[in-house]
């Protein structure tokens, strides 16, 4: 099922997408909608409702805003939309910001800092471990891992198999097993910390994925997610696909939804670590 998506995340982005739409040519409204959803039609792959869709009322707000601002020209009698010298000049700023650092492993390195002291008798839990890229970094630091895909891509169908290739090259205390956290055997309350990397925003069912989370920690145990970051930096490393993470919005509304408490969150660049607690 295809969902709007609104909020101040997301204007934020239109604010300098619609200015890259109307630099090409003019449009109509309509087209603006039109173009975004078929230029992110590619995330289908991942969810049907992964398509960018904004609200009706985000497009409107941010059309207002640009043209109060000088930034566009609302279109006359048979015209359309487009955008003004100062717009150009605006999106060229936005080009000229982009930061080409690593917000990769800027991400990983503030997730580590974020759990602490490391110990073998804390149990980690790594979801969506892929090959081990944050499992194997947690193992390094002496906690106890287990790192789990499903491996329901192509891509990651051997995934498991290259992490405990490269398990036997590093040291420290991880397993790694082909699963699903939805369907996890492991009883309730088993993991101090639950962890995860570029991992929800691939899942067809975050809420029900998030809610395994939830049943998994112990009281007071912590989950902490590194993933896109939606929004201009996110979109200009991984173009439409950072629109399948969750804006910062989305990510409070599930997670109060789930009972978790202590919500933090820390943009690294193109990325965005948060951090709860069951509560």
């Amino acid at each position: 099922m295809q969902r709007t998506r609104s909020g101040p995340t997301v204007r934020q982005f239109l604010d300098y997408y619609l200015l890259l739409l109307l630099s090409e040519k003019s449009r109509s409204k309509r087209q603006m909608v039109d173009e975004i959803r078929e230029r992110s039609a590619g995330n289908r792959s991942y969810r049907p409702s992964g398509v960018l869709w904004p609200a009706r009322i985000e497009i409107d707000t941010v059309l207002a805003r640009l043209a109060d601002e000088g930034l566009v020209k609302p279109p006359a009698r048979g015209e359309r939309w487009r955008i003004t010298p100062a717009g150009e000049q605006a999106l060229a700023a936005y080009e000229d910001s982009e930061d080409k650092s690593d917000g990769k492993e800027r991400a990983a390195e503030k997730l580590v800092e974020l759990l602490g002291p490391a110990s073998a008798d804390i149990h980690v839990l790594d979801v969506g471990t892929g090959q081990g890229f944050l499992a194997l970094k947690l193992a390094e630091q002496g906690f106890s891992v287990t790192g789990i895909d499903s491996g329901c891509f192509d891509y990651s169908k051997d995934s498991i198999e290259k992490a405990r290739e490269q398990a036997r090259d590093h040291g420290g205390e991880v397993v790694f097993r082909q699963a699903d956290i939805r369907t996890l055997d492991e009883p309730a309350e088993s993991f101090d910390y639950i962890v995860s990397s570029q991992a929800v925003h691939c899942m067809a069912e975050q809420w029900a994925c998030v809610q395994a989370v939830h049943r998994l920690l112990k009281r007071g145990g912590r989950f902490l997610c590194m993933d896109y970051l939606v929004g201009v930096r996110g979109f200009q490393r991984h173009g439409f696909h950072c629109f399948l993470a969750l804006t910062r919005e989305e990510w409070v509304e599930m997670l109060l939804e789930q009972r978790f408490g202590n919500i933090r969150m820390h943009e690294m660049h193109d990325f965005l670590v948060i951090e709860a607690q069951k509560v």
